[in-house]
């Protein structure tokens, strides 16, 4: 976030509605206002990481609330200019409007509520905040300091059932450039300093828009203000809350094909997946679960092999229905990197995963009910049952990289230090991060 005067600017990068976000920040020069205030060898079937689905209930069942804090500094003017004569508008407006438009109507929250964010957060109503948007911001605030925001929001707003929504550029310019190093240290311990949260889940969203306003670099020693842009410039919705509320609302207001997508904390119910005996198979294989021949089952997760050889492989495709999961991990690039195959005592690999397309949408096969395959090849008899594990490995987006600047001096579409802001969200445990899912298979040798 960026301030008309040489003051930090800062917020994570959040969209849309969720959480009540505390309000404790760090200057008085605003007047007053009224304020509201697994290894392998345990992956099967005991090993398995994943959460059991959510039960229909669960799901159905409203959030408790969504807070959304606009950030209204200075360097976010320019999102929100005042209205031309020709009626121009940012597409930060335009998407803006809309989202707080579903977030006030949405049936997916018992309460909404709504807060302008300067030094701390002041209460607003839906009509004066989407004002705001509309018309540009009165009377911007100097500083917002992103440690202070989100200390205030995990000692006030964090609660069972709720989402907080900040909605900013994220621009951390601490007044004391030796602060720099140590973003990470200081995001980390904003969010734990009020006692740590096991459950915390935060799900950053990232778009760009046309600015049209003054442009304060993050540190007064990379470049001047200035008139902007000709380029755009990329602004955060971040959700903060229990790993459950934040799912939930992600699933309900956040899905956008437009935005890029990093999420940490967060866990999803284990995909609905099922072997597939017709479809793109090769070799001597047979569905191995019990009754299988005699049922018309949702899924199979049992491959016995009745002969294979260096000259004579099988081949076999695993249905995937990832529609559940966000579209960072849906996403075709992310699966043919991250998803992996691990066995015991097999040669099976991962050949590759591909997409559904028109023709296996129309299929009145079972394929139809999946929007992902992966396919998956042996040349080895298994000498007794052997588990097979498909796991998607949870990994930071490439496009987070591709944001980050050193140096925003000169206008872009990137954020000085966004990488080392994320840092500071990744989840505080031991070890690799859980997997996104883990989908148990066996192998066995057929009779």
């Amino acid at each position: 976030m960026r301030y008309p005067t040489l003051s930090p600017r800062l917020l994570p990068i959040l969209g849309l509605t969720l959480l009540l976000l505390p309000g404790c920040y760090s200057r008085s020069d605003i007047k007053e206002e009224q304020e509201l205030a697994v290894d392998i060898t345990d992956a099967l079937p005991s090993g398995d990481q994943t959460p059991p689905p959510a039960t229909e209930a669960a799901v159905a069942q409203p959030l408790q609330a969504v807070n959304v804090f606009l950030e209204v500094s200075g360097s976010m003017e320019g999102f929100m200019p005042k209205t031309g004569a020709g009626g121009e508008n940012t597409r930060f407006q335009q998407h803006v409007a809309q989202f707080l438009s579903e977030v006030n109507r949405t049936r997916a929250a018992t309460r909404k509520s709504f807060f302008r964010l300067k030094e701390k957060p002041y209460t607003d109503s839906y009509q004066g905040i989407s004002g705001t948007v509309r018309g540009g911001i009165q009377q911007p605030a100097k500083s917002t300091e992103l440690p202070a925001v989100l200390d205030t929001l995990m000692a006030r707003y964090y609660q069972p059932g709720t989402v907080n929504v900040l909605i900013s550029d994220f621009i951390y310019s601490p007044k004391n450039a030796g602060a720099i190093p140590y973003i990470k240290t200081d995001i980390t311990d904003a969010l734990q300093r009020n006692g740590a949260q096991p459950d915390l889940a935060v799900s950053v969203y990232g778009f760009t828009s046309d600015f049209r306003g003054t442009y304060y670099p993050a540190l007064k020693a990379a470049g001047k203000q200035m008139a902007c842009c000709d380029t755009e410039i990329p602004y955060y919705f971040w959700v903060i809350g229990p790993a459950d509320a934040v799912r939930q609302f992600d699933g309900a207001l956040l899905e956008a094909p437009a935005a890029r997508q990093a999420h940490f904390g967060v866990t999803y119910p284990r995909p609905a997946y099922s072997l597939l005996s017709k479809f793109q198979n090769k070799g001597s294989w047979y569905y191995g679960d019990a009754g299988a021949s005699k049922r018309d089952a949702d899924s199979y997760r049992v491959v016995a092999v009745s002969e294979a050889s260096a000259q004579q492989p099988v081949e076999f495709v695993v249905g995937l229905d990832l529609r559940t999961l966000p579209g960072q991990y849906r996403d075709l690039g992310y699966l043919q990197q991250h998803l992996t195959l691990q066995g015991v005592d097999t040669d099976a690999k991962l050949l590759g995963v591909t997409a559904a397309t028109a023709q296996t949408k129309a299929s009145s096969g079972p394929e139809s009910r999946f929007t992902h395959f992966a396919k998956i090849r042996l040349a080895n008899m298994p000498q007794a049952s052997r588990p097979l594990v498909l796991r998607l490995q949870d990994q930071r987006p490439a496009w987070v990289g591709e944001w980050t600047t050193k140096n925003d001096g000169t206008p872009a579409p990137k954020t000085f230090a966004l990488s080392s802001l994320l840092d500071g969200l990744e989840p505080a445990q031991s070890g690799k991060k859980a997997p996104v899912f883990e989908l148990p298979l066996t192998l066995q040798p057929g009779r």
